[in-house]
């Protein structure tokens, strides 16, 4: 075997390694099973792709990203290390000769999707190559407790078949205790080394901001920056919205989210990269496996539905170890959506059953039959026939998809995107000479605002019902108008396909999972519990708050989150009741927002935003639609 220190040096220009990762190469080069908990920035890929080097024979690495297996790759390549892909979009002959290069070129790493593995071709290649370890990046996504399960997961142990020999690294950054342990469990590891490292960053600032007015608090935050910022938003329409706004104000950003081509998606990435545009406004579907160090800001505009997902996106910042800022901005509204999104709208056992059983009925299943039968699958038509509440019924086929009864499609949920590339004028145009274009086209313009702007998902069971026209004469529209160069359309023919994996016993097929579903509902009720809990703690470190939630007790404060920075500066009683007082004679003039009230007292905004929030958890004052404060 060669030398770790030596491949380091070679290949990535370091002389030592950072703290744990020899020990965790050291362990998979003994040929053990091993677990390495390092936070978001903390090097793990080096973990599994030093001992690769180090010994003789291919390293198979499961991923669930096509940007961060694409990433790693192009990375591997420009070192000079023989690394391969294989992506969904790759033809059969491509595949063919990708794998026979993993069995025969000489490459150091293969790099695939869970998915991927299921396929009979795939199982036979690896049989045939000399793997000498197996990395599988994002392992929480297996465990069912885990923040980003993925089903798929569940059939990465076909592995140990394959490769019984290759020692297992699995590799993650946001693991509680409990998801760790059903982790080890999942991946029927023996007696794993497992090595954790402080999830404290000690360079991140992490800031919670109770704030009406975002657009100015983001203004101010990034006034003086002059490194790349990520702002993260929910939707698609809000990253394009705020991108423009912050144009407007003299900022240089562009927006991201899922609709976005690939060669959109790439343009946009190397311009925020080389600080063309450096601020993304980003759904999250933007920063998982970039690598990039010069992030000063990771700004939330409103609340994600688990510490987990924000802990990992504030991690984005700061990789280089220099001071940056994870800032966190809500308001009382934020509080209210994350608990109707992500709570209010889970799927109860009743549900769950009453879902199974509709669907059977919808599918024309037997009692008894059905096992391993596939159903193309239109979600919003399903709805509609025995009128179910959709947010609910989504989230109970993904139940049912995590709990064993039945799979889903990688489509499942996706619409068909549209967006009008064309100039407005030159579309109505076309719609004055073409009655028919001009129904659909008019109609999904009222219903869709954005699709002038950014491709745009539509739901056609709806511009139908709207319309009167039949999907298929819809369909043919859109294409006609893209052959005419006014739109660009993909077209979902459903929204899924369906395999019942167990057969129909109607409520007994959900007794047997009725635990684990309550039990699933507890987390997501309990992660939602943890978000707010940390937005509303006041009193404890931001950072200590954060890692004890991963299981880490022993963290000290920071002194340069939120919190410490505000019992740096702690006001006196005296000086409470002085901005007490500025606060209502300000607000028996009138109605304010916190903006209008700390530009219009002396005292640090800081001290005024805290004494507004007490005054507001005192019924003393209350906030309106408008987000203008007023005395009760």
């Amino acid at each position: 075997m060669k030398n770790p220190n030596d491949i380091l040096k070679q290949y990535w220009g370091f002389s030592s390694f950072r703290p744990l990762q020899l020990d965790i190469i050291q362990s998979v080069m003994d040929g053990r099973d091993t677990v390495a908990l390092l936070p978001t920035g903390g090097g793990k890929s080096v973990c599994f792709q030093v001992p690769a080097l180090a010994m003789d024979g291919i390293c198979i690495v499961v991923s669930p990203l096509v940007a961060l297996m694409n990433d790693q790759v192009t990375g591997l390549k420009s070192k000079g290390i023989r690394a391969l892909s294989i992506t969904g979009g790759l033809s059969f002959a491509n595949l063919m000769t990708t794998l026979d290069n993993a069995k025969h070129g000489n490459y150091k790493f293969l790099y695939l999707s869970p998915e991927r593995l299921q396929q009979e071709t795939v199982q036979n290649a690896i049989k045939q190559m000399p793997v000498n370890c197996i990395a599988i990046d994002e392992a929480h996504c297996i465990s069912q407790w885990g923040n980003d399960f993925r089903p798929a997961y569940k059939n990465i142990t076909i592995l140990r078949e394959l490769c019984p020999l290759a020692p297992v690294i699995a590799l993650t950054a946001t693991a509680t205790p409990e998801v760790l342990k059903d982790t080890i469990a999942e991946l029927k590891m023996e007696l794993p080394a497992i090595f954790k490292k402080s999830f404290v960053r000690n360079n991140i600032a992490y800031q919670v901001l109770q704030e009406d007015d975002k657009l100015y608090r983001i203004e101010q935050l990034l006034k003086n920056n002059t490194g790349n910022t990520i702002i993260y938003i929910r939707n698609r329409k809000g990253t394009v919205q705020l991108s423009e706004e912050l144009n407007s104000l003299g900022f240089r950003s562009q927006f991201f989210h899922g609709g976005l081509t690939p060669k959109e998606k790439e343009k946009k990435l190397e311009d925020w990269k080389a600080e063309i545009t450096p601020i993304m406004v980003a759904t999250n579907a933007f920063g998982m496996g970039i690598d990039h160090p010069n992030v000063r800001f990771v700004i939330h505009t409103q609340l994600a539905e688990s510490l987990e997902s924000y802990f990992q996106e504030a991690g984005r910042a700061g990789r280089d170890g220099k001071y940056a800022q994870a800032v966190l901005i809500y308001n009382t509204y934020d509080k209210t959506i994350v608990k109707k999104q992500h709570v209010d709208s889970l799927a109860s056992v009743n549900d769950l059953k009453l879902i199974y059983r509709k669907l059977n009925n919808y599918f024309q299943i037997s009692y008894g039959e059905g096992t391993n039968t596939k159903h193309s699958f239109g979600f919003a038509k399903f709805c509609k026939t025995y009128q179910l509440n959709t947010l609910i019924t989504y989230n109970g086929l993904q139940a049912l998809d995590r709990l064993g009864i039945l799979q889903l499609s990688k489509e499942f949920g996706r619409k068909s995107t549209l967006h009008f590339t064309a100039h407005n004028d030159i579309v109505l145009d076309y719609f004055s000479g073409d009655p028919l274009a001009s129904v659909i086209g008019k109609t999904i313009l009222r219903i869709y605002g954005g699709v002038f702007d950014s491709p745009t998902q539509v739901n056609l069971d709806f511009v139908q019902s709207k319309t009167g026209q039949s999907i298929p004469v819809i369909e043919a529209t859109l294409q006609k108008m893209e052959a005419q160069g006014l739109c660009t359309v993909t077209l979902q023919q459903t929204d899924a396909s369906i395999t019942f994996l167990v057969p129909r016993e109607d409520d007994k097929s959900i007794n047997v999972i009725s635990r684990e579903a309550k039990a699933l509902n507890d987390k997501k009720k309990a992660q939602v519990a943890a978000v707010l809990k940390y937005v509303t703690n006041t009193e404890t470190c931001k950072s200590v708050q954060l890692v004890t939630y991963f299981g880490e007790t022993t963290a000290t404060a920071c002194g340069i989150c939120s919190v410490c920075t505000m019992q740096k500066t702690t006001t006196t009683k005296t000086e409470i009741l002085l901005i007490k007082k500025a606060i209502l004679n300000e607000l028996e003039l009138s109605n304010k927002s916190s903006r209008e009230l700390t530009e219009n007292l002396t005292f640090a905004a800081s001290k005024i935003l805290n004494v507004l929030r007490l005054l507001s958890e005192q019924g003393i004052i209350g906030i309106d639609a408008k987000n203008l404060y007023f005395i009760v």
